[in-house]
């Protein structure tokens, strides 16, 4: 009975398909609410001088307009006048545009260039999150920030330099070709093809957190303010689009200025916005630049702490030996401030796991678009909670929750892929194993929560467990450090379970 309920701990998660996109003796965690942050960081950022929303018109008349009342006809006893009233609809607006760090929360601006323009100093050119608030006028924004049929998006971004290798491919941001955003010269928007592909290629790489090209509302929002809480960066705004910016993307040493609008559902545009973002260095950034290369190696057999699968489906650890393990080589890049280290994972990550019923779990850790933080100065919260609702194939990820994990602490989201291979297989068959099913997953040294809920939000199973930070002083070289990855599973065999994969050195 044990082995059969084991068999189905990912499986079912998986037959879903895929989408865009045990405990250490501590506590079970509850989510925290609110979170302390001290990091000095402002949220106002690149808000146009007017914050306050226009009202929507009604009746075709401007807020400020007096209807007037006109008659075309000759006066008989019949006739009655013809009242019009005309008025242009008011458009929507840009109401804040700038850059989120590597820990969500809003950069301010470095300085203003000559034309005005707000100018962000980077270290790097990724590890940020672009970000673009929009306030509608008289129709409400396009949720879309790029649409496969053609029809034109939501959001529009273009750059002044190449991104990346500048391909001229749209939408290249998948395996096995990864390719970068061609500059649009001039910078300005039109309906030339090579614009429209320009903007197509920078808004399908969009992500609404579910890893759709879409846009947030404030209780998703991808900035925090310093109290920790995610929120719009202007409470007037009413959508929120978030552009991650990874290294095949990533913008090059010195000035680029980026331009950005928003469209309604009507097809009304916005004035455009521009930002510059400026990096510093003559080369791209490169892992030595910072901190540098720590390989972490999950440990399994005789050592302790040791790497686990927990779940709610078996007894604590339903894994068991041999695991194929590869090494994870995370990469710390130069103080971003406060402490913060960027964090990347420099290859993909292939982990074969045995379970206790004879299959095997496949997961793959993907480089491409991982980012996240080390921090070295205590500052940042770091729980994360995945949460999965019956008949919902999404997995719903929360990252920057509860208090300051402390000195060490660290986040790395990266793209999970999961397979699960059939009983009898060998751990070797992960290699070519059919990977159908993918989330924006994320790994943390604080708390991991995996939760499966039904259509009404309540809790069918939960599961938590704490990792171990890293050492910064002995980045390198050092040891023990945990990294825990929630997985939850909401419609199995055996019902809802949840699952945190625990790899330890």
């Amino acid at each position: 009975m044990l082995s059969r309920r084991l068999g189905l701990v990912i499986v079912p998660m998986l037959v879903l398909g895929s989408g865009c996109g045990g405990d250490d003796g501590r506590p079970a965690a509850t989510r925290t609410a609110t979170a302390a942050a001290t990091s000095t960081a402002t949220s106002t950022v690149t808000v146009p001088p007017s914050a306050t929303r226009t009202p929507t018109p009604s009746a075709g008349l401007t807020p400020s307009s007096t209807a007037t009342v006109t008659c075309a006809c000759t006066q008989t006893e019949t006739s009655t006048p013809t009242p019009t009233a005309t008025a242009r609809p008011a458009e929507p607006r840009v109401s804040a545009f700038g850059v989120a760090r590597a820990d969500d929360l809003v950069q301010q601006p470095d300085l203003f260039d000559d034309a005005g323009r707000p100018v962000f100093l980077r270290a790097t050119g990724q590890g940020m999150t672009l970000f673009v608030e929009g306030a509608r006028g008289a129709r409400q924004i396009s949720p879309l920030a790029y649409d496969p049929g053609g029809n034109p998006p939501g959001l529009e971004l273009i750059v002044s330099r190449p991104l990346g290798d500048g391909s001229l491919a749209v939408c290249d941001y998948d395996p096995p070709i990864i390719g970068g955003v061609p500059a649009v010269t001039p910078l300005e928007f039109s309906d030339d093809p090579m614009v429209t592909g320009a903007v197509a290629d920078l808004g399908c790489r969009v992500n609404d957190g579910t890893g759709l090209p879409a846009g947030r509302s404030a209780n998703v929002a991808c900035t925090r303010d310093l109290s920790a809480e995610f929120s719009f960066v202007d409470p007037l705004s009413d959508i929120q689009f978030c552009l991650p910016i990874a290294k095949a993307w990533a913008f090059p040493p010195g000035d680029t200025i980026v331009a950005t609008r928003v469209r309604d559902i009507a097809g009304r545009v916005s004035a455009p916005l521009e930002i510059v973002i400026r990096v510093a260095g003559e080369v791209p950034f490169e892992c030595e630049d910072g901190l540098g290369e720590r390989v972490f190696t999950p440990a399994r057999g005789a050592a302790s702490p040791v790497s686990q699968l927990l779940s709610t489906a078996g007894e604590l650890d339903v894994s068991r030996d041999p695991w194929r393990a590869d090494p994870l080589r995370l990469c710390a890049g130069p103080d971003l401030g406060d402490g913060i280290h960027q964090l990347t994972l420099r290859q993909d990550v292939l982990l074969g796991i045995p379970l206790v019923d004879g299959t095997v779990l496949c997961a793959k850790l993907q480089a491409r678009g991982s980012d996240g933080l080390l921090d070295c100065g205590s500052a940042t919260p770091l729980d994360v909670r995945a949460t999965q609702a019956v008949g919902d194939d999404r997995v719903v990820v929360d990252t920057g929750l509860g208090l300051p994990a402390g000195t060490g602490g660290a986040l790395l989201r990266a793209p999970v892929a999961l397979a699960q291979l059939r009983a009898g297989a060998s751990t070797g068959g992960c290699i070519g194993a059919d990977y159908n099913f993918s989330y924006a997953g994320a790994l943390t040294t604080a708390r991991a929560t995996a939760e499966a809920i039904n259509a009404e939000g309540e809790t069918l199973a939960t599961l938590s467990h704490v990792g171990e930070p890293f050492r910064c002083a002995s980045w390198r070289d050092g040891d023990g450090a945990i990294l825990v990855l929630p997985i939850p599973a909401a419609d199995t065999a055996v019902g809802a379970t949840a699952s945190v994969l625990v790899l330890a050195e």
